[in-house]
């Protein structure tokens, strides 16, 4: 059996793995560049002290996307965060507008009803994570970090007919990936490095899956239970195929090997 300290040395490895690298660091957000664009002037204030309050050096905002349009044409910006309901211009035509200029702009979408407005459209056409109203300091952090560093929403999903299933789906192969590593965590160091990580992505399918599922939580209960009946049937059924063709998209990276 492990000491007691030996058990106290592994419990701060591990929180130190979970620490490392999900973040951005002091130094990199003094020089990164925001535009917002949000039409209600109270939320435009509050969003902007927010990010402020985080640490982002450079801050520009605008009230409407036609506005944010003349933005961008006088210089680039690393985030965009913009309102998902339109303005002077659809945010969809605001979107294709920025990302052709400038493809490398990391665009997040704010709403407070994404499961009502457009928002996962705006995901097919490049958006790169979300943030919904009302938020918090710490949920503005959060999507900006995924927006960053957090893998995009799978393909799939993104083109699936049937978006509560690819949702579940992803969210089950991802708590499949979790209890693989924790299993192989006891043996394999490397697992163990991996684990915070595909924490990570489990709990983001989840929210995700709340999110952007179409209809009540009742439904996307009812798709979860459909999904986890139909496991048992293996890929043969059509679920099965769509999780099979989800784990192969993931690749060999995702599983650890000693």
């Amino acid at each position: 059996m492990d000491s007691l300290e030996n058990k106290t040395k592994k419990s701060e490895k591990r929180v130190k793995i979970a620490e490392d690298s999900f973040t951005i660091s002091p130094a990199a957000r003094k020089n990164i560049s925001i535009l917002l664009i949000e039409p209600d002037a109270n939320t435009r204030t509050n969003l902007r002290a927010a990010i402020k309050s985080l640490g982002f050096g450079i801050i520009t905002d605008a009230a409407s996307h036609g506005i944010g349009l003349e933005r961008i044409n006088d210089r680039k910006y690393d985030y965009v965060l913009f309102d998902s309901k339109a303005s002077n211009l659809k945010p969809s035509d605001f979107l294709a507008n920025l990302l052709n200029q400038d493809p490398d702009c990391i665009a997040i979408p704010t709403s407070g009803s994404p499961r009502v407005d457009d928002v996962f459209d705006l995901f097919v056409i490049g958006a790169r994570g979300f943030l919904v109203k009302p938020f918090t300091i710490d949920s503005v952090d959060e999507s900006l970090i995924w927006a960053t560093k957090g893998e995009p929403i799978a393909e799939a999903v993104l083109q699936a007919k049937d978006r509560n299933e690819a949702l579940v789906a992803v969210m089950m192969s991802a708590l499949d990936n979790v209890a693989t590593l924790m299993r192989q965590s006891r043996q394999f160091e490397t697992a163990l490095r991996d684990l915070p990580k595909a924490m990570r992505r489990f709990m983001r399918s989840a929210d995700l899956a709340k999110t952007f599922c179409k209809g009540s939580d009742d439904i996307l209960s009812n798709t979860i239970y459909e999904f986890c009946m139909a496991r048992s049937q293996g890929p043969a059924s059509r679920l099965g195929r769509l999780r099979k063709k989800l784990q192969n998209n993931r690749g060999p990276e995702e599983t650890a090997t000693p």
